[in-house]
Protein backbone atom coordinates (compact mmCIF):
# COMPACT_ATOMS: atom_id res chain seq x y z
CA UNK A 1 0.00 0.00 0.00
CA UNK A 2 1.33 3.57 -1.00
CA UNK A 3 2.36 5.99 1.85
CA UNK A 4 -0.57 8.18 0.58
CA UNK A 5 -3.33 5.57 0.92
CA UNK A 6 -1.72 4.62 4.05
CA UNK A 7 -1.98 7.99 5.02
CA UNK A 8 -5.35 8.28 4.46
CA UNK A 9 -6.21 5.05 5.87
CA UNK A 10 -5.43 6.28 9.20
CA UNK A 11 -7.13 9.66 9.04
CA UNK A 12 -10.55 7.83 7.94
CA UNK A 13 -9.96 5.87 10.71
CA UNK A 14 -9.51 8.02 13.53
CA UNK A 15 -12.40 10.19 12.33
CA UNK A 16 -14.50 6.94 12.59
CA UNK A 17 -13.21 6.39 16.84
CA UNK A 18 -13.02 10.19 17.57
CA UNK A 19 -16.44 10.86 17.11
CA UNK A 20 -16.08 14.77 16.52
CA UNK A 21 -15.95 16.32 19.65
CA UNK A 22 -18.57 16.54 22.77
CA UNK A 23 -20.44 13.46 23.68
CA UNK A 24 -23.44 14.39 22.16
CA UNK A 25 -21.39 15.07 18.93
CA UNK A 26 -19.83 12.04 19.21
CA UNK A 27 -23.07 9.96 20.01
CA UNK A 28 -25.25 11.29 17.33
CA UNK A 29 -22.00 10.68 14.43
CA UNK A 30 -22.03 6.95 15.88
CA UNK A 31 -25.87 6.80 15.23
CA UNK A 32 -25.55 8.24 11.29
CA UNK A 33 -22.92 5.29 10.75
CA UNK A 34 -25.19 2.48 12.50
CA UNK A 35 -27.75 3.80 10.31
CA UNK A 36 -26.03 4.23 7.62
CA UNK A 37 -24.73 0.14 8.09
CA UNK A 38 -28.09 -0.55 8.36
CA UNK A 39 -29.44 1.03 5.36
CA UNK A 40 -26.44 -0.32 3.62
CA UNK A 41 -27.43 -3.76 4.27
CA UNK A 42 -30.97 -2.96 3.68
CA UNK A 43 -30.57 -0.81 0.19
CA UNK A 44 -26.98 -1.60 -0.55
CA UNK A 45 -24.45 1.36 -1.27
CA UNK A 46 -26.47 2.33 -4.89
CA UNK A 47 -29.57 2.79 -3.06
CA UNK A 48 -28.76 4.10 0.28
CA UNK A 49 -29.42 7.59 0.56
CA UNK A 50 -28.75 10.64 3.21
CA UNK A 51 -32.61 10.42 3.57
CA UNK A 52 -33.00 7.03 4.51
CA UNK A 53 -29.89 7.32 6.60
CA UNK A 54 -31.50 9.82 8.92
CA UNK A 55 -34.95 8.08 8.88
CA UNK A 56 -33.66 5.54 10.46
CA UNK A 57 -30.64 7.18 12.59
CA UNK A 58 -34.01 9.58 13.72
CA UNK A 59 -32.31 12.61 13.16
CA UNK A 60 -32.89 15.63 10.77
CA UNK A 61 -31.05 15.63 7.59
CA UNK A 62 -29.02 18.77 8.02
CA UNK A 63 -27.15 16.97 10.61
CA UNK A 64 -25.31 14.71 8.17
CA UNK A 65 -23.74 18.07 6.34
CA UNK A 66 -22.08 18.54 10.07
CA UNK A 67 -20.60 15.73 10.01
CA UNK A 68 -19.86 14.40 6.59
CA UNK A 69 -19.32 16.39 3.54
CA UNK A 70 -21.35 13.77 1.45
CA UNK A 71 -22.76 10.62 1.23
CA UNK A 72 -19.54 9.41 -0.09
CA UNK A 73 -17.61 10.85 2.73
CA UNK A 74 -20.72 8.85 4.95
CA UNK A 75 -19.94 5.65 3.17
CA UNK A 76 -16.44 5.67 3.91
CA UNK A 77 -16.51 6.58 7.54
CA UNK A 78 -18.57 3.48 7.89
CA UNK A 79 -16.48 1.20 6.28
CA UNK A 80 -13.49 2.53 8.05
CA UNK A 81 -15.52 2.06 11.40
CA UNK A 82 -16.17 -1.59 10.33
CA UNK A 83 -12.41 -1.75 9.73
CA UNK A 84 -11.30 -0.40 12.96
CA UNK A 85 -13.85 -2.31 14.91
CA UNK A 86 -12.66 -5.65 13.37
CA UNK A 87 -9.04 -4.83 14.50
CA UNK A 88 -9.59 -3.48 17.86
CA UNK A 89 -12.11 -6.94 19.01
CA UNK A 90 -10.39 -9.75 16.49
CA UNK A 91 -6.55 -8.73 15.42
CA UNK A 92 -5.47 -6.92 18.99
CA UNK A 93 -6.85 -9.45 21.19
CA UNK A 94 -5.86 -12.59 19.36
CA UNK A 95 -2.15 -11.07 18.47
CA UNK A 96 -1.51 -10.58 22.46
CA UNK A 97 -2.03 -14.92 22.40
CA UNK A 98 0.82 -15.51 20.08
CA UNK A 99 2.84 -16.87 22.22
CA UNK A 100 0.42 -19.48 22.98
CA UNK A 101 -0.50 -20.18 19.02
CA UNK A 102 -3.13 -22.98 19.42
CA UNK A 103 -5.04 -20.46 21.75
CA UNK A 104 -5.01 -17.59 19.89
CA UNK A 105 -6.31 -19.74 16.70
CA UNK A 106 -9.04 -20.79 18.62
CA UNK A 107 -9.82 -17.25 19.55
CA UNK A 108 -9.67 -16.40 16.68
CA UNK A 109 -12.11 -18.59 15.14
CA UNK A 110 -14.28 -17.65 17.47
CA UNK A 111 -13.93 -13.65 17.62
CA UNK A 112 -14.05 -14.01 13.73
CA UNK A 113 -17.27 -16.10 13.65
CA UNK A 114 -18.67 -13.89 16.74
CA UNK A 115 -22.50 -12.37 16.64
CA UNK A 116 -21.17 -8.62 17.09
CA UNK A 117 -18.60 -9.03 13.80
CA UNK A 118 -20.09 -11.47 11.44
CA UNK A 119 -24.04 -10.49 11.79
CA UNK A 120 -25.93 -10.65 8.33
CA UNK A 121 -25.72 -7.12 8.80
CA UNK A 122 -22.36 -6.26 9.33
CA UNK A 123 -21.24 -8.92 6.73
CA UNK A 124 -23.58 -8.14 4.08
CA UNK A 125 -22.35 -4.51 4.39
CA UNK A 126 -18.24 -5.95 4.08
CA UNK A 127 -19.21 -7.68 0.59
CA UNK A 128 -21.00 -4.64 -0.48
CA UNK A 129 -18.09 -2.82 -0.09
CA UNK A 130 -15.77 -5.34 -1.45
CA UNK A 131 -17.81 -5.19 -4.44
CA UNK A 132 -17.15 -1.59 -5.72
CA UNK A 133 -13.48 -1.95 -4.21
CA UNK A 134 -12.08 -1.63 -7.82
CA UNK A 135 -14.13 1.79 -8.66
CA UNK A 136 -12.69 3.20 -5.33
CA UNK A 137 -9.87 4.08 -4.04
CA UNK A 138 -10.63 4.34 -0.18
CA UNK A 139 -12.82 1.14 -0.25
CA UNK A 140 -9.77 -0.73 -1.74
CA UNK A 141 -7.34 0.75 1.03
CA UNK A 142 -9.66 -0.18 3.54
CA UNK A 143 -10.80 -3.76 2.55
CA UNK A 144 -7.19 -4.20 1.15
CA UNK A 145 -5.41 -3.18 4.78
CA UNK A 146 -8.31 -5.62 6.58
CA UNK A 147 -7.53 -8.58 4.70
CA UNK A 148 -3.79 -7.98 4.47
CA UNK A 149 -3.25 -7.86 8.02
CA UNK A 150 -5.97 -10.46 8.88
CA UNK A 151 -3.95 -12.75 6.27
CA UNK A 152 -0.46 -11.80 7.96
CA UNK A 153 -1.80 -12.61 11.62
CA UNK A 154 -3.10 -16.02 10.44
CA UNK A 155 0.63 -16.98 8.84
CA UNK A 156 2.17 -16.00 11.48
CA UNK A 157 0.30 -18.47 14.25
CA UNK A 158 -0.28 -21.28 11.74
CA UNK A 159 3.59 -21.10 11.42
CA UNK A 160 4.83 -20.53 15.35
CA UNK A 161 1.92 -23.79 15.55
CA UNK A 162 4.58 -25.81 12.96
CA UNK A 163 7.73 -25.01 14.54
CA UNK A 164 5.79 -25.79 18.45
CA UNK A 165 4.62 -29.01 16.88
CA UNK A 166 7.77 -30.16 14.88
CA UNK A 167 5.36 -30.49 11.54
CA UNK A 168 8.08 -29.25 9.40
CA UNK A 169 6.39 -30.61 6.22
CA UNK A 170 3.24 -28.21 6.38
CA UNK A 171 3.40 -24.84 4.42
CA UNK A 172 2.52 -22.19 6.61
CA UNK A 173 0.81 -19.86 3.53
CA UNK A 174 -1.27 -22.76 2.28
CA UNK A 175 -2.70 -23.94 5.82
CA UNK A 176 -3.31 -20.59 6.50
CA UNK A 177 -4.86 -19.87 3.44
CA UNK A 178 -7.35 -23.19 3.84
CA UNK A 179 -8.22 -21.50 7.34
CA UNK A 180 -8.91 -18.23 5.69
CA UNK A 181 -10.91 -19.98 2.63
CA UNK A 182 -13.44 -22.04 5.54
CA UNK A 183 -13.90 -18.56 7.40
CA UNK A 184 -14.79 -17.08 3.90
CA UNK A 185 -17.59 -19.41 2.71
CA UNK A 186 -18.49 -19.64 6.59
CA UNK A 187 -19.13 -15.44 6.30
CA UNK A 188 -20.55 -15.52 2.50
CA UNK A 189 -23.59 -17.96 4.18
CA UNK A 190 -24.24 -15.40 7.19
CA UNK A 191 -24.86 -12.86 4.52
CA UNK A 192 -27.54 -14.40 2.95
CA UNK A 193 -29.13 -16.14 6.43
CA UNK A 194 -31.49 -14.48 9.07
CA UNK A 195 -29.61 -14.64 12.68
CA UNK A 196 -32.46 -16.74 13.39
CA UNK A 197 -31.26 -19.42 11.23
CA UNK A 198 -27.07 -19.37 11.88
CA UNK A 199 -25.82 -21.83 13.75
CA UNK A 200 -22.84 -19.77 15.37
CA UNK A 201 -21.45 -23.13 17.54
CA UNK A 202 -21.72 -25.39 14.71
CA UNK A 203 -19.64 -22.33 12.58
CA UNK A 204 -17.09 -22.68 14.90
CA UNK A 205 -16.83 -26.33 15.00
CA UNK A 206 -16.23 -26.38 11.57
CA UNK A 207 -13.61 -24.82 11.56
CA UNK A 208 -11.58 -26.40 14.06
CA UNK A 209 -12.75 -29.71 12.54
CA UNK A 210 -10.13 -27.83 9.91
CA UNK A 211 -7.63 -27.10 11.86
CA UNK A 212 -7.78 -30.48 13.88
CA UNK A 213 -7.15 -32.44 10.57
CA UNK A 214 -3.63 -30.58 9.96
CA UNK A 215 -2.76 -30.44 13.60
CA UNK A 216 -3.78 -34.25 15.25
CA UNK A 217 -4.33 -33.23 18.66
CA UNK A 218 -4.25 -29.52 18.88
CA UNK A 219 -7.75 -28.80 19.27
CA UNK A 220 -9.79 -30.98 21.12
CA UNK A 221 -13.63 -30.72 20.90
CA UNK A 222 -15.31 -29.02 23.31
CA UNK A 223 -18.30 -30.67 24.88
CA UNK A 224 -21.75 -29.67 23.22
CA UNK A 225 -23.69 -26.81 24.53
CA UNK A 226 -27.20 -28.17 26.47
CA UNK A 227 -29.80 -27.92 23.96
CA UNK A 228 -32.88 -25.63 24.97
CA UNK A 229 -36.11 -26.60 24.16
CA UNK A 230 -39.79 -24.97 24.91
CA UNK A 231 -41.11 -21.79 25.57
CA UNK A 232 -37.71 -20.62 26.30
CA UNK A 233 -36.16 -21.66 23.28
CA UNK A 234 -39.06 -19.79 21.46
CA UNK A 235 -38.07 -16.88 23.31
CA UNK A 236 -34.42 -16.67 21.87
CA UNK A 237 -35.18 -17.60 18.54
CA UNK A 238 -37.22 -16.59 16.11
CA UNK A 239 -41.01 -18.40 15.50
CA UNK A 240 -41.15 -20.84 13.10
CA UNK A 241 -42.32 -19.56 9.51
CA UNK A 242 -45.49 -21.25 9.67
CA UNK A 243 -46.72 -19.30 12.83
CA UNK A 244 -47.12 -15.93 10.29
CA UNK A 245 -49.58 -17.39 8.24
CA UNK A 246 -51.33 -20.44 10.47
CA UNK A 247 -55.45 -19.51 10.62
CA UNK A 248 -55.87 -21.64 13.60
CA UNK A 249 -52.72 -20.10 15.34
CA UNK A 250 -54.09 -16.49 13.71
CA UNK A 251 -57.73 -17.58 15.86
CA UNK A 252 -56.15 -18.17 19.07
CA UNK A 253 -54.05 -14.83 18.80
CA UNK A 254 -57.29 -12.89 18.63
CA UNK A 255 -59.36 -14.99 21.39
CA UNK A 256 -56.48 -15.22 24.04
CA UNK A 257 -54.54 -12.30 23.13
CA UNK A 258 -55.91 -9.04 21.49
CA UNK A 259 -59.64 -8.78 22.70
CA UNK A 260 -58.88 -9.35 26.04
CA UNK A 261 -56.06 -6.26 25.61
CA UNK A 262 -57.40 -2.59 25.52
CA UNK A 263 -57.44 -0.68 22.23
CA UNK A 264 -57.05 2.99 21.69
CA UNK A 265 -60.29 4.06 19.98
CA UNK A 266 -59.25 7.87 20.59
CA UNK A 267 -59.00 11.15 21.88
CA UNK A 268 -62.13 13.11 23.67
CA UNK A 269 -61.11 16.06 22.02
CA UNK A 270 -62.63 14.02 18.67
CA UNK A 271 -65.73 13.83 20.32
CA UNK A 272 -66.95 17.51 21.14
CA UNK A 273 -70.52 17.72 20.54
CA UNK A 274 -73.64 14.68 21.17
CA UNK A 275 -73.81 12.63 18.52
CA UNK A 276 -70.16 12.62 17.46
CA UNK A 277 -68.78 8.96 17.08
CA UNK A 278 -65.23 7.00 16.60
CA UNK A 279 -64.56 3.49 15.24
CA UNK A 280 -62.35 0.98 15.62
CA UNK A 281 -61.27 -2.83 15.04
CA UNK A 282 -60.63 -4.89 17.90
CA UNK A 283 -58.74 -8.08 16.27
CA UNK A 284 -61.87 -9.14 14.08
CA UNK A 285 -64.69 -7.06 16.60
CA UNK A 286 -65.89 -3.60 15.52
CA UNK A 287 -66.44 -1.27 17.69
CA UNK A 288 -68.26 2.09 18.11
CA UNK A 289 -67.70 5.14 20.41
CA UNK A 290 -70.74 7.49 21.19
CA UNK A 291 -70.88 10.98 22.67
CA UNK A 292 -74.56 11.13 23.84
CA UNK A 293 -76.80 13.22 25.99
CA UNK A 294 -75.37 15.33 28.86
CA UNK A 295 -71.52 14.65 27.57
CA UNK A 296 -71.67 10.86 28.28
CA UNK A 297 -69.48 8.46 26.28
CA UNK A 298 -70.89 4.94 24.99
CA UNK A 299 -69.25 2.12 23.20
CA UNK A 300 -70.95 -1.01 21.76
CA UNK A 301 -70.03 -3.61 19.29
CA UNK A 302 -70.43 -1.68 15.55
CA UNK A 303 -72.57 -4.21 14.44
CA UNK A 304 -76.31 -4.49 13.28
CA UNK A 305 -78.80 -6.72 15.27
CA UNK A 306 -80.38 -8.24 11.99
CA UNK A 307 -76.87 -9.20 10.49
CA UNK A 308 -73.42 -8.99 11.63
CA UNK A 309 -72.35 -5.47 9.01
CA UNK A 310 -71.27 -2.34 10.11
CA UNK A 311 -73.32 -0.07 11.44
CA UNK A 312 -71.05 2.96 10.42
CA UNK A 313 -67.85 2.50 8.30
CA UNK A 314 -66.05 5.88 8.88
CA UNK A 315 -63.56 5.82 11.04
CA UNK A 316 -65.60 9.22 13.08
CA UNK A 317 -68.53 11.31 11.94
CA UNK A 318 -71.35 12.85 13.85
CA UNK A 319 -74.68 11.78 13.86
CA UNK A 320 -77.62 13.98 14.14
CA UNK A 321 -80.15 12.36 16.36
CA UNK A 322 -79.69 8.45 16.32
CA UNK A 323 -77.72 4.94 14.98
CA UNK A 324 -79.95 4.21 11.97
CA UNK A 325 -79.41 1.19 10.34
CA UNK A 326 -81.21 2.02 7.06
CA UNK A 327 -80.64 -1.65 5.45
CA UNK A 328 -83.07 -2.97 7.86
CA UNK A 329 -84.76 0.35 9.45
CA UNK A 330 -83.39 -0.18 12.87
CA UNK A 331 -82.84 2.86 15.36
CA UNK A 332 -81.03 3.42 18.25
CA UNK A 333 -80.22 5.89 20.82
CA UNK A 334 -76.95 7.43 21.53
CA UNK A 335 -77.14 4.74 24.52
CA UNK A 336 -77.65 1.68 22.18
CA UNK A 337 -81.11 1.46 22.70
CA UNK A 338 -83.42 0.03 20.29
CA UNK A 339 -86.17 3.19 19.60
CA UNK A 340 -87.25 1.83 16.47
CA UNK A 341 -87.48 -1.99 14.65
CA UNK A 342 -88.76 -5.01 14.63
CA UNK A 343 -85.60 -6.99 15.66
CA UNK A 344 -85.33 -7.52 19.47
CA UNK A 345 -82.23 -6.28 21.23
CA UNK A 346 -80.17 -3.13 22.14
CA UNK A 347 -76.82 -2.92 20.64
CA UNK A 348 -74.33 -4.86 22.92
CA UNK A 349 -72.00 -2.88 25.26
CA UNK A 350 -68.32 -3.45 25.58
CA UNK A 351 -66.03 -2.29 28.40
CA UNK A 352 -64.41 1.15 28.18
CA UNK A 353 -61.27 2.60 29.69
CA UNK A 354 -60.17 6.15 29.97
CA UNK A 355 -56.85 7.57 30.80
CA UNK A 356 -56.51 11.16 31.15
CA UNK A 357 -58.29 11.81 27.14
CA UNK A 358 -57.41 9.06 25.53
CA UNK A 359 -60.41 6.24 25.35
CA UNK A 360 -59.50 2.26 25.08
CA UNK A 361 -62.14 -0.28 24.77
CA UNK A 362 -61.80 -4.25 24.86
CA UNK A 363 -63.83 -7.29 24.20
CA UNK A 364 -67.28 -7.96 26.57
CA UNK A 365 -67.16 -11.05 26.31
CA UNK A 366 -63.13 -11.77 27.16
CA UNK A 367 -62.76 -12.84 30.67
CA UNK A 368 -60.98 -10.49 33.06
CA UNK A 369 -57.94 -9.29 31.87
CA UNK A 370 -55.04 -7.15 33.55
CA UNK A 371 -55.63 -2.97 33.43
CA UNK A 372 -53.67 -1.36 30.72
CA UNK A 373 -49.98 -1.89 30.96
CA UNK A 374 -47.97 0.86 32.69
CA UNK A 375 -46.42 3.54 29.88
CA UNK A 376 -46.20 7.21 29.81
CA UNK A 377 -49.93 7.88 29.14
CA UNK A 378 -49.36 11.14 31.35
CA UNK A 379 -46.83 12.34 28.66
CA UNK A 380 -50.03 12.54 26.10
CA UNK A 381 -52.35 14.31 28.35
CA UNK A 382 -50.50 17.58 27.17
CA UNK A 383 -51.15 16.80 23.70
CA UNK A 384 -53.43 17.21 21.00
CA UNK A 385 -54.81 14.69 18.34
CA UNK A 386 -53.69 15.72 14.87
CA UNK A 387 -54.60 12.88 12.35
CA UNK A 388 -55.65 9.21 12.35
CA UNK A 389 -54.22 7.01 9.73
CA UNK A 390 -54.91 3.20 8.70
CA UNK A 391 -52.55 1.62 6.38
CA UNK A 392 -53.05 -2.01 5.15
CA UNK A 393 -49.98 -4.10 5.26
CA UNK A 394 -49.01 -7.51 3.44
CA UNK A 395 -47.10 -8.26 6.87
CA UNK A 396 -48.57 -10.31 9.80
CA UNK A 397 -49.32 -8.29 12.76
CA UNK A 398 -46.12 -10.30 14.85
CA UNK A 399 -43.81 -9.15 12.32
CA UNK A 400 -44.32 -5.47 13.13
CA UNK A 401 -44.32 -6.11 16.81
CA UNK A 402 -40.85 -7.77 16.26
CA UNK A 403 -39.48 -5.11 14.46
CA UNK A 404 -40.71 -2.66 17.45
CA UNK A 405 -39.34 -4.58 20.13
CA UNK A 406 -36.02 -5.51 17.99
CA UNK A 407 -34.56 -2.11 17.58
CA UNK A 408 -36.73 0.31 20.00
CA UNK A 409 -35.49 4.18 20.61
CA UNK A 410 -35.40 5.41 24.17
CA UNK A 411 -38.20 7.27 23.87
CA UNK A 412 -40.73 4.25 22.27
CA UNK A 413 -42.80 2.63 24.44
CA UNK A 414 -44.01 -0.47 23.77
CA UNK A 415 -47.96 -1.74 25.16
CA UNK A 416 -48.57 -5.61 24.83
CA UNK A 417 -49.56 -6.88 22.73
CA UNK A 418 -50.25 -4.58 19.91
CA UNK A 419 -49.26 -1.09 20.56
CA UNK A 420 -46.16 1.29 20.60
CA UNK A 421 -46.02 4.76 22.04
CA UNK A 422 -43.48 7.08 20.44
CA UNK A 423 -43.21 10.35 22.40
CA UNK A 424 -41.16 13.27 21.54
CA UNK A 425 -41.17 17.30 22.59
CA UNK A 426 -42.33 17.65 19.08
CA UNK A 427 -45.54 15.38 19.43
CA UNK A 428 -45.82 11.89 19.78
CA UNK A 429 -47.29 8.72 17.51
CA UNK A 430 -49.20 5.97 18.25
CA UNK A 431 -49.09 2.60 16.41
CA UNK A 432 -51.71 0.43 16.82
CA UNK A 433 -51.45 -3.07 14.85
CA UNK A 434 -54.34 -5.72 14.48
CA UNK A 435 -54.20 -9.27 11.99
CA UNK A 436 -57.07 -8.53 9.25
CA UNK A 437 -55.68 -12.09 8.35
CA UNK A 438 -53.47 -14.64 8.19
CA UNK A 439 -49.91 -12.66 6.64
CA UNK A 440 -52.19 -9.64 6.65
CA UNK A 441 -52.60 -6.52 9.09
CA UNK A 442 -53.77 -2.96 9.59
CA UNK A 443 -51.75 -0.49 11.41
CA UNK A 444 -53.52 2.64 12.85
CA UNK A 445 -51.46 5.72 13.21
CA UNK A 446 -52.28 8.02 15.83
CA UNK A 447 -50.45 11.22 15.12
CA UNK A 448 -50.38 13.69 18.13
CA UNK A 449 -49.04 17.70 18.50
CA UNK A 450 -48.25 19.73 21.71
CA UNK A 451 -50.73 22.33 22.14
CA UNK A 452 -49.10 25.26 21.07
CA UNK A 453 -50.11 29.25 21.79
CA UNK A 454 -50.83 31.28 18.66
CA UNK A 455 -47.57 33.35 18.76
CA UNK A 456 -45.49 29.88 18.89
CA UNK A 457 -46.98 28.04 16.39
CA UNK A 458 -45.20 29.39 13.47
CA UNK A 459 -42.18 29.36 15.01
CA UNK A 460 -42.98 25.06 16.50
CA UNK A 461 -44.42 24.11 12.73
CA UNK A 462 -40.87 23.88 11.12
CA UNK A 463 -39.58 21.58 13.92
CA UNK A 464 -42.49 19.75 14.24
CA UNK A 465 -43.37 19.12 10.55
CA UNK A 466 -39.53 17.58 10.27
CA UNK A 467 -40.06 15.69 12.85
CA UNK A 468 -43.44 14.12 11.28
CA UNK A 469 -41.64 13.56 7.93
CA UNK A 470 -39.03 11.73 9.81
CA UNK A 471 -41.35 9.46 11.83
CA UNK A 472 -43.06 8.95 8.22
CA UNK A 473 -40.40 7.71 6.42
CA UNK A 474 -39.12 5.85 9.35
CA UNK A 475 -42.49 4.01 9.52
CA UNK A 476 -42.35 3.19 5.57
CA UNK A 477 -39.09 1.50 5.80
CA UNK A 478 -40.91 -0.88 8.46
CA UNK A 479 -43.45 -1.41 6.63
CA UNK A 480 -41.23 -2.38 3.65
CA UNK A 481 -39.18 -4.32 5.67
CA UNK A 482 -41.99 -6.28 7.54
CA UNK A 483 -43.60 -7.28 4.14
CA UNK A 484 -40.38 -8.02 2.99
CA UNK A 485 -40.06 -10.42 5.42
CA UNK A 486 -43.41 -11.93 4.97
CA UNK A 487 -42.83 -12.92 1.50
CA UNK A 488 -39.31 -14.40 2.36
CA UNK A 489 -41.27 -16.46 5.25
CA UNK A 490 -42.43 -18.64 2.37
CA UNK A 491 -39.54 -20.52 2.13
CA UNK A 492 -37.86 -20.11 5.52
CA UNK A 493 -36.38 -23.17 7.15
CA UNK A 494 -38.34 -23.63 10.55
CA UNK A 495 -35.08 -23.23 12.38
CA UNK A 496 -35.86 -20.87 15.49
CA UNK A 497 -32.25 -21.15 17.42
CA UNK A 498 -31.02 -17.03 17.68
CA UNK A 499 -27.49 -16.92 19.10
CA UNK A 500 -27.36 -13.12 19.50
CA UNK A 501 -29.15 -10.99 22.19
CA UNK A 502 -32.60 -11.34 22.48
CA UNK A 503 -34.41 -8.25 24.05
CA UNK A 504 -36.33 -10.01 26.99
CA UNK A 505 -39.58 -8.05 25.92
CA UNK A 506 -39.35 -9.65 22.44
CA UNK A 507 -38.23 -12.64 23.91
CA UNK A 508 -41.72 -12.58 26.21
CA UNK A 509 -43.65 -11.77 22.79
CA UNK A 510 -42.05 -14.64 21.38
CA UNK A 511 -42.94 -16.90 24.42
CA UNK A 512 -46.79 -16.05 24.79
CA UNK A 513 -47.28 -16.70 20.76
CA UNK A 514 -45.33 -20.00 21.14
CA UNK A 515 -47.14 -20.78 23.59
CA UNK A 516 -50.34 -20.43 21.98
CA UNK A 517 -49.11 -22.85 18.82
CA UNK A 518 -47.88 -25.32 20.83
CA UNK A 519 -51.58 -25.52 22.28
CA UNK A 520 -53.16 -26.14 19.14
CA UNK A 521 -54.18 -29.75 17.52
CA UNK A 522 -51.22 -31.63 15.76
CA UNK A 523 -53.19 -30.98 12.92
CA UNK A 524 -53.63 -27.42 13.36
CA UNK A 525 -50.16 -26.36 14.21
Amino acid sequence: MSQVSSQRLTTVAASAADGGGSRIRQRQRQRLIDACISALHIYGPSRTTVEKVVALADLSPGIVRFYFDSKAAMLVASLAYLAAEFEERVLVPVARLKDTPVQALRLLVELYLDAEIASPRKVSVWYAFWGEATARQEYQDICGQKDEEFAALVRELVGRLITATGAAHLDADAVALGLIGVLEVLWQSFAFQSEANIDRPRAVERSLQYLRSVFPGQFSAAAAPPQRGGAAAAGRGRLPSRAYGNPALLAAEREQLLRPAWQLLGHEAELRTAGDFLTGELAGERALLVRGERGRLHVFRNTCRRRPHALLAPRKGHLRSAIHCAMHSLTYSFDGRLVAGTTPGDLTPLEMLRVGQLIFTRGASTAAAAPLPGAPWEELTALQPRSVTDLEVGADWKLLVEQWLESAHPQQHFVAPNLLLDIRPEGALVLQVNPLAPGRSRLRRFDFAAREAPTAQARGRGPRDAWQRRRGAWLRQQLELAESTQAGLAGAADEATESGPVPPSLAEFRESIAALLQALPASES
